[in-house]
């Protein structure tokens, strides 16, 4: 199968970039089931099944970045838990895939497939 973020090996990726990192059972078990996730849409892609796909995809693929980058900088909130910060990737996932959008957009970018992030 292709490599996309969600088929990386999370714990390896991880130690290539900082071994001192040691990542979270939640993280990994919160990784594990994005990638079965996205494995599974992927394989019932077709033409018919794209526009709905694709979007739950991206979706997938913005929590893995934010999984991520957690990871690298430490919880998203002080004194937090793995689990608070899946259930703040969960909330805010559309939200920061949004943002790296928003600068300069021009008005037909709005119905771009990006944008229909799910």
């Amino acid at each position: 199968m292709e490599t996309f973020l969600w088929n990386i090996q999370l714990e390896e990726y991880v130690a290539t970039v900082d071994q001192t990192i040691k990542v979270d059972q939640e993280y990994i078990d919160y990784y594990c089931k994005l990638s079965k996730e996205a494995n599974q849409l992927v394989e019932k892609i077709n033409a018919e099944t794209l526009a709905l796909t694709l979007p739950k995809l991206m979706a997938i693929d913005e929590k893995c970045t934010l999984l991520i980058f957690y990871i690298f900088n430490g919880y998203a909130l002080e004194d937090d838990t793995a689990n608070a910060t899946i259930q703040l990737i969960e909330q805010e996932y559309k939200k920061t895939h949004r943002e790296k959008y928003i600068f300069d957009m021009p008005e037909y970018e709005t119905w771009s497939i990006s944008q229909r992030i799910i």
